[in-house]
């Protein structure tokens, strides 16, 4: 008589891409000396009821030795058994992009401006049962959308403060802002990654700033820099008590 072999639960071939962030698999009546099988490039959570029960690293493990986590097997003895795979590798995409034009001063010409700016945030998944606590739960419909909405909420809410305590930090000449976009993405970068880190259990692997829009009023700048010093070889603002010029090193005709 043939030996009876396992049934063995483990993730199809197409399942392994990078693609998926995640992928929940549910299965029915199945006997204690079920293996499950979980690959490299992931981790698998055991669950019951939506409830995270265990996280399983990568290897593989038999059922019966994980018994105990269960409820009462039914009549035919066997078990329900619910897994959330998450990869380790994978990330998503999310575009993002200011609703309105915020409100900043410019910290050099020292007049009020508008703001707005878009781009894309890659995260993926640091601490897999974190992530499927705090965001998945017992939800068994939620998926990358759902992933997708929920973050772009918590993006924006931080984008607006990120970048105007970058500005006011760094000095920034708002006529020139988008030169400054790459160290402005980096700075978004490590206030993000803190906030997801902390209360999702995810990392942002990068952020890219596509272009940032600037309204500042015309007359408002021209303004404030007839008000100002300004160097009488290039036009460069100058500060109070200056000597030379910090642009193109004039020498001034007695301290401005």
């Amino acid at each position: 008589m043939a030996e009876k072999k396992s049934l063995i639960i483990e993730l199809g071939e197409h399942e392994l891409s990078n693609d998926e962030l995640f992928i929940r698999k549910g299965v029915s009546s199945i006997p204690e000396d079920t293996k499950v099988i979980v690959d490299e490039t992931h981790v698998a959570i055991l669950l019951q009821n939506g409830v995270a029960l265990e996280t399983l690293k990568p290897g593989s493990y038999v059922v019966q030795d994980k018994k105990s986590l269960f409820s009462k097997p039914d009549k035919l003895g066997t078990f329900r058994l619910e897994l959330f795979y998450i990869s380790k590798t994978a990330k998503v995409r999310i575009l993002w992009g200011t609703p309105v034009l915020f409100d900043i001063q410019d910290p050099i010409n020292q007049v009020p401006a508008k703001m707005g700016a878009n781009g894309e945030i890659e995260i993926r998944i640091r601490n897999p049962r974190q992530f499927y606590i705090e965001l998945v739960g017992s939800n068994k419909k939620f998926t990358i959308d759902d992933l997708k909405e929920r973050l772009r909420d918590v993006i924006l809410s931080r984008i607006e403060p990120t970048i105007i305590n970058y500005v006011e930090f760094e000095s920034v000449d708002l006529t020139k802002v988008n030169e400054e976009r790459l160290a402005i993405a980096r700075f978004i970068q490590k206030d993000l990654d803190n906030e997801l880190s902390l209360n999702y259990g995810l990392e942002v692997s990068n952020v890219v700033v596509n272009s940032i829009k600037v309204d500042i009023k015309e007359g408002k700048l021209s303004e404030r820099i007839t008000k100002k010093n300004v160097c009488p070889r290039c036009g460069f603002i100058l500060s109070s008590g200056s000597k030379f010029c910090n642009n193109c090193g004039a020498r001034l005709d007695g301290n401005i």
